[in-house]
């Protein structure tokens, strides 16, 4: 029996390539016509993970454009506006066959309300203005026992680091207790717990240091905040709690 010349094995392979081909554009055809059919137009956004904002307002803002195809649609321009939302953190986009589209977001949280400006700014821990779009609605829940800060000109990155040092310290330690913080230009840095007991920081350097000596102190002070004028951390070398007379 003879071998298969050369020739033949060339043509061989020829029209397997063809069959290979016709085969692959004829499934892409199909698969084409089958992602165009109107069951794939997107009806319904559905956004999760939504607490303080509005879920419907996530779903006006993002744009998501509605019965659209759902797999051969971009969402370049969602993905923008919602970076737009700055209570937003992260979020995730999906697309679940056949006409939704699941927006799962993250929401920052917040950790103060600084007077910036005469106007109240809702932040989280990185300093990021949660509620500087008017137009959405932005509910927080207990917002009256979040912390108030004063003393601010412009949300430097110098206060968003003393926000994590003083505030969320305080926090940890005291619960739900009010606080004051006055930032004071960062020379004369002093907060307020309760309306009650003062406590001096003075300059932005060594706060955490400063923060961990106060710490040390409340023992001492439990249950006479009333009968304490302030507290001087300072110099956390030598602190000083100073009694009413």
């Amino acid at each position: 029996m003879k071998a298969p010349t050369k020739k033949k094995r060339k043509k061989t392979f020829r029209f397997r390539l063809f069959l290979f081909l016709f085969f692959l554009i004829l499934a892409g055809i199909v698969g084409y016509y089958i992602l165009s059919l109107p069951i794939w137009k997107i009806q319904e956004v559905v956004v999760s993970g939504a607490n303080m904002l509005s879920a419907q307002e996530i779903r006006d803002l993002s744009g998501v454009p509605l019965s659209e195809n759902l797999f051969l649609t971009s969402f370049s321009r969602v993905r923008t506006n919602l970076k737009k939302i700055a209570a937003i953190k992260n979020f995730h986009i999906y697309r679940i066959p056949p006409a939704t589209v699941l927006i799962r977001i993250t929401e920052r949280k917040p950790i103060a309300v600084v007077i910036l400006n005469d106007k109240s700014a809702i932040v989280d821990e990185e300093g990021v203005v949660l509620n500087r779009n008017p137009n959405l609605t932005l509910d927080v829940p207990n917002m009256t026992d979040l912390p108030v800060v004063y003393g601010v000109k412009n949300l430097a990155p110098k206060v968003s680091r003393l926000l994590a040092d003083i505030v969320l310290e305080l926090s940890s330690l005291l619960g739900s207790r009010r606080i004051q913080l006055e930032l004071g230009s960062f020379e004369k840095i002093s907060f307020l717990l309760d309306d009650m007991l003062r406590v001096k920081v003075g300059r932005d350097e060594d706060v955490k240091r400063k923060m961990k000596v106060f710490e040390a102190l409340l023992p001492t002070m439990a249950g006479r905040w009333s009968q304490i004028e302030y507290v001087d951390v300072r110099f956390p070398d030598n602190p000083v709690i100073k009694y009413r007379e």
